[in-house]
Protein backbone atom coordinates (compact mmCIF):
# COMPACT_ATOMS: atom_id res chain seq x y z
CA UNK A 1 0.00 0.00 0.00
CA UNK A 2 0.82 3.55 -0.83
CA UNK A 3 1.69 6.07 1.71
CA UNK A 4 -1.12 9.47 1.10
CA UNK A 5 0.94 12.74 0.38
CA UNK A 6 -0.54 15.70 0.52
CA UNK A 7 0.58 18.53 -2.05
CA UNK A 8 3.42 19.93 1.12
CA UNK A 9 4.70 16.37 1.11
CA UNK A 10 3.57 15.32 4.20
CA UNK A 11 3.10 10.89 4.48
CA UNK A 12 0.54 9.27 6.50
CA UNK A 13 2.31 6.36 8.24
CA UNK A 14 0.88 3.00 6.60
CA UNK A 15 1.45 1.00 10.01
CA UNK A 16 2.03 1.40 13.51
CA UNK A 17 6.16 0.75 13.21
CA UNK A 18 5.83 3.42 10.25
CA UNK A 19 4.28 5.78 13.10
CA UNK A 20 7.05 4.87 16.10
CA UNK A 21 9.79 5.43 13.49
CA UNK A 22 8.62 8.88 12.42
CA UNK A 23 7.29 9.98 15.50
CA UNK A 24 10.84 9.00 16.87
CA UNK A 25 12.14 11.88 14.43
CA UNK A 26 9.13 14.31 14.85
CA UNK A 27 9.05 14.26 18.71
CA UNK A 28 12.63 12.35 19.88
CA UNK A 29 12.60 11.57 23.59
CA UNK A 30 8.71 11.39 23.75
CA UNK A 31 7.25 8.00 24.17
CA UNK A 32 5.19 6.98 21.21
CA UNK A 33 3.23 4.16 23.51
CA UNK A 34 0.53 6.47 25.21
CA UNK A 35 0.01 8.26 21.85
CA UNK A 36 -0.49 5.09 19.87
CA UNK A 37 -2.44 3.50 22.83
CA UNK A 38 -5.13 6.85 22.50
CA UNK A 39 -5.24 6.60 18.43
CA UNK A 40 -6.54 3.02 18.79
CA UNK A 41 -9.14 3.92 21.29
CA UNK A 42 -10.30 6.70 18.48
CA UNK A 43 -10.17 3.55 16.25
CA UNK A 44 -12.30 1.46 17.41
CA UNK A 45 -14.87 4.17 18.58
CA UNK A 46 -14.89 5.13 14.77
CA UNK A 47 -15.10 1.60 13.60
CA UNK A 48 -12.37 1.93 11.61
CA UNK A 49 -8.48 0.02 12.74
CA UNK A 50 -6.93 0.58 8.84
CA UNK A 51 -3.66 2.22 8.15
CA UNK A 52 -3.22 5.19 6.77
CA UNK A 53 -6.07 6.08 9.06
CA UNK A 54 -8.83 8.25 7.66
CA UNK A 55 -8.99 12.00 8.14
CA UNK A 56 -11.37 13.45 10.81
CA UNK A 57 -13.31 16.34 11.15
CA UNK A 58 -14.19 19.06 13.79
CA UNK A 59 -17.55 17.60 14.59
CA UNK A 60 -16.42 13.70 14.51
CA UNK A 61 -13.56 14.88 16.95
CA UNK A 62 -15.94 16.92 19.20
CA UNK A 63 -18.28 13.52 19.37
CA UNK A 64 -15.90 11.67 20.49
CA UNK A 65 -14.78 13.56 23.57
CA UNK A 66 -18.32 13.38 24.66
CA UNK A 67 -18.04 10.40 24.30
CA UNK A 68 -14.91 10.12 26.46
CA UNK A 69 -16.31 12.45 29.17
CA UNK A 70 -19.72 9.92 29.53
CA UNK A 71 -17.15 7.22 30.02
CA UNK A 72 -14.18 9.19 31.56
CA UNK A 73 -13.54 11.81 34.04
CA UNK A 74 -13.02 15.28 32.30
CA UNK A 75 -9.79 15.29 33.08
CA UNK A 76 -8.80 11.91 31.75
CA UNK A 77 -10.35 12.57 28.73
CA UNK A 78 -8.70 15.79 27.65
CA UNK A 79 -5.81 13.60 28.12
CA UNK A 80 -6.38 10.82 25.95
CA UNK A 81 -7.50 13.86 23.42
CA UNK A 82 -4.49 15.35 23.76
CA UNK A 83 -2.76 12.40 23.23
CA UNK A 84 -4.20 11.80 19.65
CA UNK A 85 -3.68 15.56 19.09
CA UNK A 86 0.16 14.96 19.60
CA UNK A 87 0.37 12.46 16.68
CA UNK A 88 -2.23 13.94 14.28
CA UNK A 89 0.33 16.02 12.58
CA UNK A 90 1.94 12.90 11.42
CA UNK A 91 -1.05 11.07 11.36
CA UNK A 92 -3.30 13.65 9.19
CA UNK A 93 -1.39 17.27 9.38
CA UNK A 94 -0.57 19.75 11.39
CA UNK A 95 -4.01 21.47 10.44
CA UNK A 96 -5.62 18.65 11.86
CA UNK A 97 -3.49 18.88 14.66
CA UNK A 98 -4.44 22.89 15.13
CA UNK A 99 -8.43 21.74 14.95
CA UNK A 100 -8.12 19.21 17.93
CA UNK A 101 -6.54 21.74 20.04
CA UNK A 102 -9.09 24.06 19.19
CA UNK A 103 -11.58 21.15 20.21
CA UNK A 104 -9.50 21.06 23.54
CA UNK A 105 -9.43 24.25 24.61
CA UNK A 106 -13.27 25.25 24.08
CA UNK A 107 -13.83 21.81 26.44
CA UNK A 108 -11.07 23.42 28.70
CA UNK A 109 -12.04 27.41 29.23
CA UNK A 110 -15.40 29.45 29.35
CA UNK A 111 -16.22 33.00 28.06
CA UNK A 112 -14.72 35.07 30.38
CA UNK A 113 -16.90 37.43 32.41
CA UNK A 114 -17.25 41.09 31.20
CA UNK A 115 -14.13 43.38 32.71
CA UNK A 116 -15.56 46.10 34.49
CA UNK A 117 -15.32 49.43 32.08
CA UNK A 118 -13.22 51.78 32.67
CA UNK A 119 -15.73 53.82 33.72
CA UNK A 120 -17.02 51.47 36.24
CA UNK A 121 -13.23 51.08 37.52
CA UNK A 122 -13.08 54.77 37.95
CA UNK A 123 -16.50 54.92 39.53
CA UNK A 124 -15.56 51.97 42.07
CA UNK A 125 -12.21 53.79 43.20
CA UNK A 126 -14.36 56.85 44.18
CA UNK A 127 -17.00 54.52 46.50
CA UNK A 128 -13.76 53.86 48.60
CA UNK A 129 -13.74 57.93 49.34
CA UNK A 130 -15.18 59.83 52.05
CA UNK A 131 -19.26 60.05 50.65
CA UNK A 132 -19.07 63.88 50.92
CA UNK A 133 -16.15 64.07 48.72
CA UNK A 134 -17.48 61.62 45.89
CA UNK A 135 -19.82 63.36 43.49
CA UNK A 136 -17.31 65.90 43.04
CA UNK A 137 -15.13 63.52 41.64
CA UNK A 138 -18.13 61.27 39.89
CA UNK A 139 -19.28 64.42 37.67
CA UNK A 140 -15.27 64.75 36.39
CA UNK A 141 -15.94 61.21 34.18
CA UNK A 142 -16.98 62.03 30.35
CA UNK A 143 -20.07 60.16 31.21
CA UNK A 144 -21.60 62.46 33.16
CA UNK A 145 -23.22 65.58 31.75
CA UNK A 146 -21.13 68.65 31.47
CA UNK A 147 -18.54 70.49 29.23
CA UNK A 148 -16.14 68.33 28.23
CA UNK A 149 -13.23 70.50 28.28
CA UNK A 150 -13.35 70.06 31.84
CA UNK A 151 -13.71 66.71 32.29
CA UNK A 152 -10.82 64.16 32.84
CA UNK A 153 -10.16 60.70 31.35
CA UNK A 154 -11.72 57.17 33.29
CA UNK A 155 -7.74 56.27 33.91
CA UNK A 156 -6.65 59.84 35.53
CA UNK A 157 -9.99 59.67 37.88
CA UNK A 158 -9.22 56.39 39.32
CA UNK A 159 -5.71 57.53 39.62
CA UNK A 160 -6.84 60.49 41.16
CA UNK A 161 -9.23 58.40 43.63
CA UNK A 162 -6.91 55.76 44.57
CA UNK A 163 -3.99 58.28 45.70
CA UNK A 164 -6.23 60.40 47.25
CA UNK A 165 -7.80 57.39 49.24
CA UNK A 166 -4.80 56.27 50.10
CA UNK A 167 -3.55 59.48 51.83
CA UNK A 168 -6.74 59.77 53.72
CA UNK A 169 -6.15 56.39 54.87
CA UNK A 170 -2.94 57.21 56.04
CA UNK A 171 -3.65 60.93 57.71
CA UNK A 172 -6.61 58.74 59.75
CA UNK A 173 -4.00 56.10 61.14
CA UNK A 174 -1.51 58.55 61.75
CA UNK A 175 -3.84 61.48 63.37
CA UNK A 176 -2.61 63.90 60.67
CA UNK A 177 -4.69 66.56 59.26
CA UNK A 178 -6.95 65.22 56.09
CA UNK A 179 -5.86 68.77 54.46
CA UNK A 180 -2.98 68.58 52.77
CA UNK A 181 0.18 70.85 54.27
CA UNK A 182 3.85 70.79 53.55
CA UNK A 183 5.27 68.94 56.53
CA UNK A 184 2.47 66.23 56.25
CA UNK A 185 3.15 65.69 52.67
CA UNK A 186 7.37 65.65 53.49
CA UNK A 187 6.25 62.98 56.27
CA UNK A 188 3.91 61.20 53.71
CA UNK A 189 6.47 61.11 50.98
CA UNK A 190 8.76 59.90 53.21
CA UNK A 191 6.42 56.51 54.35
CA UNK A 192 5.90 56.24 50.86
CA UNK A 193 9.97 55.89 50.10
CA UNK A 194 10.39 53.74 53.51
CA UNK A 195 7.89 51.38 50.80
CA UNK A 196 9.99 51.25 48.17
CA UNK A 197 8.62 54.45 45.91
CA UNK A 198 10.48 56.15 43.31
CA UNK A 199 11.04 60.08 44.17
CA UNK A 200 9.24 60.43 40.78
CA UNK A 201 6.11 58.30 41.42
CA UNK A 202 6.39 59.98 45.22
CA UNK A 203 5.67 63.38 42.79
CA UNK A 204 2.99 61.83 41.39
CA UNK A 205 1.02 60.69 44.10
CA UNK A 206 1.20 64.06 45.92
CA UNK A 207 -0.05 65.83 42.51
CA UNK A 208 -2.87 63.54 42.00
CA UNK A 209 -3.35 63.85 45.90
CA UNK A 210 -3.69 68.02 45.98
CA UNK A 211 -5.46 67.84 42.45
CA UNK A 212 -8.05 65.34 43.77
CA UNK A 213 -8.50 67.29 47.23
CA UNK A 214 -8.81 70.37 44.90
CA UNK A 215 -12.07 69.08 43.17
CA UNK A 216 -12.85 66.98 46.15
CA UNK A 217 -13.31 69.04 49.37
CA UNK A 218 -11.55 72.28 48.52
CA UNK A 219 -11.57 74.24 44.87
CA UNK A 220 -9.51 77.49 46.34
CA UNK A 221 -6.82 74.55 47.90
CA UNK A 222 -3.44 75.69 47.84
CA UNK A 223 0.15 75.41 49.60
CA UNK A 224 3.18 76.34 49.10
CA UNK A 225 4.53 73.60 51.26
CA UNK A 226 2.80 71.03 48.84
CA UNK A 227 4.19 72.64 46.03
CA UNK A 228 7.69 72.59 47.36
CA UNK A 229 7.85 69.19 48.78
CA UNK A 230 6.12 68.30 45.02
CA UNK A 231 9.08 70.04 43.46
CA UNK A 232 11.47 68.63 45.27
CA UNK A 233 10.66 65.00 44.67
CA UNK A 234 10.37 65.55 41.02
CA UNK A 235 13.69 67.13 40.82
CA UNK A 236 15.07 63.53 42.75
CA UNK A 237 13.14 62.05 40.82
CA UNK A 238 15.08 63.54 37.27
CA UNK A 239 18.28 62.88 39.38
CA UNK A 240 17.62 59.32 39.57
CA UNK A 241 15.85 58.52 36.16
CA UNK A 242 13.83 56.24 35.80
CA UNK A 243 14.26 52.85 37.18
CA UNK A 244 12.42 51.15 33.97
CA UNK A 245 14.34 53.14 31.46
CA UNK A 246 18.10 52.28 31.55
CA UNK A 247 20.64 52.79 28.89
CA UNK A 248 20.56 48.97 28.61
CA UNK A 249 17.24 48.99 27.03
CA UNK A 250 18.04 51.03 24.56
CA UNK A 251 17.21 47.97 21.91
CA UNK A 252 16.48 49.51 18.25
CA UNK A 253 12.94 48.69 16.99
CA UNK A 254 14.69 46.87 14.23
CA UNK A 255 16.05 44.32 16.37
CA UNK A 256 12.96 43.70 18.01
CA UNK A 257 10.71 43.62 15.15
CA UNK A 258 13.14 41.08 13.88
CA UNK A 259 12.68 39.02 16.75
CA UNK A 260 9.06 39.07 16.17
CA UNK A 261 9.41 37.53 12.77
CA UNK A 262 11.82 35.18 13.86
CA UNK A 263 9.41 33.62 16.41
CA UNK A 264 6.78 33.63 13.51
CA UNK A 265 8.93 31.93 10.99
CA UNK A 266 10.18 29.67 14.36
CA UNK A 267 5.68 28.71 14.57
CA UNK A 268 5.83 28.70 10.90
CA UNK A 269 7.98 25.69 10.49
CA UNK A 270 5.95 23.55 13.34
CA UNK A 271 2.30 24.64 11.59
CA UNK A 272 -0.93 25.18 13.50
CA UNK A 273 -0.36 21.96 14.86
CA UNK A 274 -1.94 23.49 18.20
CA UNK A 275 -2.59 26.57 21.03
CA UNK A 276 1.41 26.94 21.97
CA UNK A 277 2.35 27.38 18.58
CA UNK A 278 -0.43 30.07 17.81
CA UNK A 279 0.89 31.50 21.06
CA UNK A 280 4.22 31.70 19.91
CA UNK A 281 3.43 33.13 16.32
CA UNK A 282 0.68 35.79 18.13
CA UNK A 283 3.79 36.71 20.83
CA UNK A 284 6.01 37.74 17.83
CA UNK A 285 3.02 39.50 16.20
CA UNK A 286 2.85 41.31 18.57
CA UNK A 287 6.71 42.59 19.08
CA UNK A 288 6.98 43.05 15.28
CA UNK A 289 3.67 45.26 15.46
CA UNK A 290 5.34 47.04 18.62
CA UNK A 291 7.63 48.11 16.62
CA UNK A 292 6.30 48.88 13.35
CA UNK A 293 3.05 50.02 15.29
CA UNK A 294 4.54 52.41 18.76
CA UNK A 295 1.88 52.92 20.63
CA UNK A 296 1.05 52.34 24.19
CA UNK A 297 0.04 49.04 25.76
CA UNK A 298 -3.76 50.58 25.98
CA UNK A 299 -3.94 51.14 22.20
CA UNK A 300 -1.85 47.81 21.13
CA UNK A 301 -4.55 45.95 23.11
CA UNK A 302 -7.48 47.09 20.85
CA UNK A 303 -6.14 45.60 17.97
CA UNK A 304 -8.60 42.97 16.27
CA UNK A 305 -8.88 42.21 12.86
CA UNK A 306 -11.94 43.63 10.56
CA UNK A 307 -12.24 46.48 13.63
CA UNK A 308 -8.98 48.30 13.86
CA UNK A 309 -6.77 46.26 11.58
CA UNK A 310 -7.52 45.93 7.99
CA UNK A 311 -5.57 44.28 5.03
CA UNK A 312 -5.36 46.33 2.02
CA UNK A 313 -3.53 45.35 -0.95
CA UNK A 314 -0.22 44.21 -0.03
CA UNK A 315 1.66 45.75 1.42
CA UNK A 316 -0.72 48.13 3.10
CA UNK A 317 -1.65 47.35 6.56
CA UNK A 318 -4.76 50.13 7.24
CA UNK A 319 -4.52 51.09 11.21
CA UNK A 320 -7.72 52.95 12.84
CA UNK A 321 -7.65 53.20 16.58
CA UNK A 322 -10.33 55.58 18.72
CA UNK A 323 -9.60 58.35 20.68
CA UNK A 324 -10.31 56.83 23.83
CA UNK A 325 -7.90 54.45 23.55
CA UNK A 326 -4.91 57.37 23.15
CA UNK A 327 -3.34 59.32 25.82
CA UNK A 328 -4.94 62.43 24.95
CA UNK A 329 -6.76 65.50 26.52
CA UNK A 330 -10.22 63.79 26.96
CA UNK A 331 -12.33 66.73 24.95
CA UNK A 332 -10.26 65.66 21.61
CA UNK A 333 -11.00 61.87 22.34
CA UNK A 334 -14.11 62.27 20.83
CA UNK A 335 -13.03 63.65 17.21
CA UNK A 336 -9.31 62.77 17.15
CA UNK A 337 -7.56 59.16 16.93
CA UNK A 338 -5.21 56.87 14.78
CA UNK A 339 -5.40 56.46 11.07
CA UNK A 340 -2.92 55.48 9.82
CA UNK A 341 -1.81 53.10 6.43
CA UNK A 342 1.82 50.86 6.69
CA UNK A 343 3.60 50.31 4.23
CA UNK A 344 5.26 47.27 5.32
CA UNK A 345 5.12 43.70 3.41
CA UNK A 346 6.56 41.71 5.74
CA UNK A 347 4.01 42.79 8.61
CA UNK A 348 1.26 41.84 5.69
CA UNK A 349 2.06 38.48 5.07
CA UNK A 350 2.61 38.10 9.07
CA UNK A 351 -1.19 39.12 9.04
CA UNK A 352 -2.41 37.08 6.16
CA UNK A 353 -0.83 33.34 7.78
CA UNK A 354 -2.22 34.52 11.42
CA UNK A 355 -5.67 35.18 10.10
CA UNK A 356 -6.41 32.43 8.39
CA UNK A 357 -4.12 29.53 9.74
CA UNK A 358 -3.06 30.78 13.47
CA UNK A 359 -5.32 33.04 15.07
CA UNK A 360 -8.75 30.55 14.45
CA UNK A 361 -6.72 28.34 17.14
CA UNK A 362 -7.50 30.47 19.77
CA UNK A 363 -11.17 31.62 19.54
CA UNK A 364 -13.55 33.07 16.41
CA UNK A 365 -13.29 36.69 18.14
CA UNK A 366 -11.33 39.45 16.23
CA UNK A 367 -8.89 40.30 18.70
CA UNK A 368 -5.37 40.31 17.37
CA UNK A 369 -3.67 39.34 20.38
CA UNK A 370 -6.04 36.90 22.33
CA UNK A 371 -5.87 35.30 25.63
CA UNK A 372 -4.78 32.14 26.24
CA UNK A 373 -6.79 31.63 29.12
CA UNK A 374 -9.87 33.40 28.84
CA UNK A 375 -11.93 32.43 25.33
CA UNK A 376 -13.19 35.32 23.54
CA UNK A 377 -10.99 38.10 25.44
CA UNK A 378 -7.60 40.29 24.08
CA UNK A 379 -4.56 40.21 26.80
CA UNK A 380 -5.24 43.41 28.69
CA UNK A 381 -3.18 45.93 28.60
CA UNK A 382 -1.16 45.19 32.16
CA UNK A 383 -0.50 41.74 30.75
CA UNK A 384 0.65 42.59 27.39
CA UNK A 385 3.29 45.10 28.73
CA UNK A 386 4.41 42.22 30.99
CA UNK A 387 4.57 39.74 27.91
CA UNK A 388 6.75 42.27 26.26
CA UNK A 389 8.94 42.20 28.80
CA UNK A 390 9.49 38.90 29.34
CA UNK A 391 9.79 38.02 25.96
CA UNK A 392 12.63 40.63 25.11
CA UNK A 393 14.25 39.42 28.65
CA UNK A 394 14.22 35.96 27.36
CA UNK A 395 15.12 36.21 24.13
CA UNK A 396 17.40 39.33 24.26
CA UNK A 397 18.52 39.20 27.78
CA UNK A 398 17.04 42.40 29.01
CA UNK A 399 13.81 43.71 30.01
CA UNK A 400 12.36 46.12 27.46
CA UNK A 401 9.06 47.37 27.97
CA UNK A 402 6.72 48.45 25.88
CA UNK A 403 6.70 52.37 26.40
CA UNK A 404 10.47 51.74 25.93
CA UNK A 405 9.68 50.18 22.29
CA UNK A 406 8.21 53.57 21.56
CA UNK A 407 11.20 55.60 22.78
CA UNK A 408 13.77 52.91 21.03
CA UNK A 409 11.35 53.71 17.85
CA UNK A 410 11.68 57.45 18.30
CA UNK A 411 15.64 57.21 18.76
CA UNK A 412 15.99 54.88 15.44
CA UNK A 413 13.57 57.07 13.36
CA UNK A 414 15.51 60.40 14.60
CA UNK A 415 18.80 58.38 13.69
CA UNK A 416 18.00 56.71 10.34
CA UNK A 417 14.95 58.64 8.54
CA UNK A 418 15.74 61.82 7.36
CA UNK A 419 14.39 64.98 9.76
CA UNK A 420 13.69 62.02 11.33
CA UNK A 421 14.37 64.00 14.95
CA UNK A 422 11.44 66.37 13.28
CA UNK A 423 9.02 63.32 12.79
CA UNK A 424 10.12 61.08 15.86
CA UNK A 425 7.45 63.14 18.05
CA UNK A 426 4.65 62.67 15.38
CA UNK A 427 5.59 58.96 15.19
CA UNK A 428 4.92 58.18 18.73
CA UNK A 429 2.17 60.45 19.20
CA UNK A 430 3.75 63.08 21.38
CA UNK A 431 3.50 66.51 20.25
CA UNK A 432 6.06 69.74 21.14
CA UNK A 433 4.23 72.89 22.18
CA UNK A 434 4.93 74.73 19.01
CA UNK A 435 2.71 72.14 17.18
CA UNK A 436 -0.54 74.00 17.05
CA UNK A 437 -2.52 72.66 13.49
CA UNK A 438 -4.19 69.43 14.10
CA UNK A 439 -4.12 69.15 10.04
CA UNK A 440 -0.21 69.26 10.07
CA UNK A 441 0.13 66.85 12.89
CA UNK A 442 -1.87 64.35 11.23
CA UNK A 443 0.03 64.69 7.83
CA UNK A 444 3.58 64.77 9.75
CA UNK A 445 2.17 61.73 11.65
CA UNK A 446 1.31 59.60 8.41
CA UNK A 447 4.88 60.50 6.85
CA UNK A 448 6.75 59.26 10.25
CA UNK A 449 4.19 55.78 10.21
CA UNK A 450 5.43 55.64 6.54
CA UNK A 451 8.79 55.69 7.00
CA UNK A 452 8.74 54.21 9.79
CA UNK A 453 7.41 51.00 8.73
CA UNK A 454 9.19 50.91 4.96
CA UNK A 455 12.42 51.36 6.62
CA UNK A 456 12.24 48.35 8.76
CA UNK A 457 9.89 46.22 6.55
CA UNK A 458 13.31 47.01 3.91
CA UNK A 459 15.63 45.46 6.33
CA UNK A 460 14.11 42.10 5.80
CA UNK A 461 12.81 40.19 2.90
CA UNK A 462 8.97 39.01 3.25
CA UNK A 463 8.70 35.92 4.96
CA UNK A 464 7.63 32.83 2.16
CA UNK A 465 3.79 32.15 2.89
CA UNK A 466 2.76 29.59 5.33
CA UNK A 467 2.21 25.96 2.86
CA UNK A 468 0.74 22.97 5.12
Amino acid sequence: MQATKSRSGWAAPRSPEEFRIAFGRDRPGVDPAPVLRSVRGFSEWRGDMGWPMPMPDQTEISCYLEALCARLDEQYATAELAYIQIGAPLLWGAPIAGMIGKVLRHSRCGPKVAAKSMDAQARSAIASLPEEWQRNLIVKLSSEPGRLSEKWSANHVQSVAFSLARWHRASVISGRDIRPTGTAFHAYAMDLKDDGVADRSVADYLSRIVSGFRVAADPDFHSTGCEYVIARHHALGKVAGRSTKTGEQIVGASRIFDLGIDLMDTARVKGPRGLHVARDFRNGLLLSFAAVLPQRARALSHLAMGTTVFLLEKPHVHVVLPGRVLKMREAKKRFAGYDKVLINPVLWSALDDYQRSFRPLFDDGPALFPSMVDMGAAITSAQLGRLVGNLTFKHLGVRVSIHRVRDNAATEASEEIQSGGYLAPALIGNKSAATTMDSYDHAQGMRAAREHGARIAGLRSSPTTLRV
